[in-house]
């Protein structure tokens, strides 16, 4: 009985001492990835999760910003408004790099409301034309 208390108890110390290194590297929330679509002409926020007191430097286009990750390992960075017409490469680096690629700076819309939305390409007059000739690189939905 005493050596299982025991086990059960050397396991919860090894879960405690685990708990720190859960944040050990640089996290982002999945809403900032490669692939997103910064809002142009206003600040825009990037934020995450690191070790607490952990260094955190973002960097795209010409501009870095840092800042020091809270007691609860929260981290918050403002960057200045962006202008560019090209793809951009966003760095979040800390104890380790994060890289996110395709970045594009334009107009942010979020729709909302009419059941018309959830219809698809597919179900619109002259569909197949449609979907052939929608090369649009620069939209993200």
């Amino acid at each position: 009985m005493r050596v299982h208390q025991r086990s059960w108890m050397i396991c919860g110390l090894i879960a405690i001492l685990a708990i720190p290194g859960a944040f050990a590297e640089v996290k982002l929330p999945a809403i900032i990835g490669s692939h997103m679509v910064l809002q142009t002409g206003q600040e825009n926020p990037i934020w995450g999760w690191a070790s607490p007191g952990e260094e955190v430097t973002v960097s795209i286009a010409g501009q870095e910003k840092s800042t020091k990750a809270d007691d609860q390992g929260n981290w918050k960075v403002t960057l200045d408004p962006i202008q560019s017409e090209s793809p951009l490469t966003l760095k979040v680096s800390g104890k380790n790099t994060i890289e996110l690629k395709d970045i594009l700076v334009g107009e942010v819309w979020v729709c909302s409301g009419q059941s018309n939305m959830e219809w698809p390409v597919e179900r619109s007059n002259d569909a197949e034309n449609e979907i052939k000739n929608a090369d649009y690189p620069k939209i993200r939905l």
